[in-house]
């Protein structure tokens, strides 16, 4: 074998194993996110709250799926964790999006904190997360309803 067709045997080869590479990466790229969002965790958790929560179903109807891809982050340090999501949902009535923040404490599952629905422009603030009570607003330390300190008092 010459040595130009040596030069052109590799040459072949290894544009074909950068492609092969690439091809790996952009599969792994699609397939990776698409399997975190499909399944469990927060994005899950998520999921099965819109699906159960009846002013979705009213104002939508029955959920039937979901955007392919949500915006949003999801973050785990030492076993806490916390995500936000903005989903696409698809009812049978209607579409909508909904915005999301959930946690998680260490051995615990997610739990939904705050959840906004919105369908044409209106939104709607979601209450009774799947597991969690609805998010409270408390007043700031050192302040409460009546004006008055919350500090305790010395007796």
């Amino acid at each position: 074998m010459k040595k130009s067709e040596k030069w052109m045997l590799f040459s072949v080869l290894g544009a074909l194993a950068i492609v092969g590479l690439c091809l790996v990466c952009i599969v792994g790229a699609v397939l990776v996110p698409m399997q975190w969002w499909s399944h469990g965790g927060a994005a899950g958790t998520a999921k099965d709250y819109l699906r159960k929560n009846t002013v979705v179903q009213a104002q939508i109807g029955p959920v039937r799926e979901f955007g392919q891809f949500p915006t949003g982050s999801e973050s785990i340090i030492n076993g806490e964790g916390s995500a936000h999501f903005v989903i696409t949902i698809k009812g049978e009535r209607r579409d909508g999006s909904a915005e999301l923040e959930l946690v998680r404490k260490p051995g615990q599952p997610w739990k939904v904190t705050s959840a906004v629905l919105t369908v044409e422009g209106r939104e709607t603030q979601l209450e009774g997360a799947s597991g969690s009570s609805p998010p409270t607003s408390d007043p700031p330390k050192g302040s409460s309803a009546a004006g008055q300190d919350d500090r305790p008092m010395d007796t």
